[in-house]
């Protein structure tokens, strides 16, 4: 029997490593031969478990009974309950907004605001806060605005002009530095949700070195000239080929250094 081995080992500055183990009964060194597995031993550990609030869930908890809204993220975050650590964020619009939008629109981002989430989004979070005073938030961005696309549109796909590479990440900074000042910490951001979809709502096409280029030159940089310790995900999208992508865009594109390690984003999040 062969198997394929994958092992990341920071003292061996294996990252992501690839070798092929062949296993055979008739092999004279029976030691050779076996996987020991010791639960004894732990090696990462689970951050918490979460769901997306996005606009459409903050505005059905915003319109119920508000006994019956409260009740509700009591179930998913207080600590006697499912005591959710985590909250998923959507940066402007996704598939899940009430509509399509933008929190600019000027390419100097003058305009710049977050005027929409205030009306439901923002409230239910702090609702969430009031019950978990712990609660950590991951942020993705479903589309760039359209003006800063090749195809003119926030959905379809189409991909982030090369020349507003920077302004996007100066629209990121302004978005995590907006919910700050709202007492929302943004503790991690994937680079793109589902970069390799074109969808018919918002979307956006990343391949593996687009994506590594953006981390590394644009929003890693920025990110830190402003101060902030956000840390950034990669591959926000299915896991069938997670482990060639992670490959691809960390260890051929050599971005490493610049992604949160040990720590992979959810396959998906669901709004609840």
């Amino acid at each position: 029997m062969e198997i394929k081995k994958i092992e990341t080992n920071l003292k061996r500055n294996l990252y992501l490593h690839s070798s092929q183990m062949k296993f055979s009964s008739q092999a004279k060194n029976t030691e050779n031969q076996v996987i020991r597995i010791n639960p004894e031993f732990t090696f990462q550990k689970i951050l918490g478990f979460g769901g997306a609030l996005t606009e459409s869930t903050c505005y059905i908890l915003s319109k119920i009974n508000q006994n019956m809204a409260n009740q509700i993220l009591e179930e998913y975050f207080a600590e006697n309950k499912l005591n959710y650590q985590f909250c998923r964020l959507s940066i402007a619009s996704c598939d899940f907004s009430l509509d399509s939008y933008s929190y600019s629109h000027k390419n100097d981002l003058s305009d710049f605001h977050i005027n929409r989430d205030l009306k439901y989004v923002i409230p239910i979070i702090k609702s969430a806060q009031n019950i978990n005073r712990n609660l950590q938030f991951l942020s993705s961005p479903w589309s760039p605005p359209a003006f800063m696309k090749d195809n003119h549109h926030l959905f379809g796909g189409g991909k982030l002009l090369p020349e507003y590479r920077k302004l996007w990440a100066d629209y990121l900074v302004k978005y995590v530095l907006s919910y700050q000042g709202y007492g929302i910490p943004i503790s991690y951001m994937t680079i793109q949700n589902e970069p390799n979809a074109k969808q018919i709502w918002e979307s956006c096409l990343y391949s593996s070195a687009e994506e590594a280029n953006l981390l590394k030159n644009y929003l890693y940089p920025t990110f830190k000239r402003n101060g902030l310790n956000t840390q950034f995900l990669i591959w926000d999208h299915n896991k069938d080929i997670i482990l060639e992508r992670s490959i691809e865009t960390l260890i051929e594109n050599n971005a490493l250094e610049y992604a949160k390690r040990n720590c992979f984003s959810l396959v998906y999040w669901w709004t609840f």
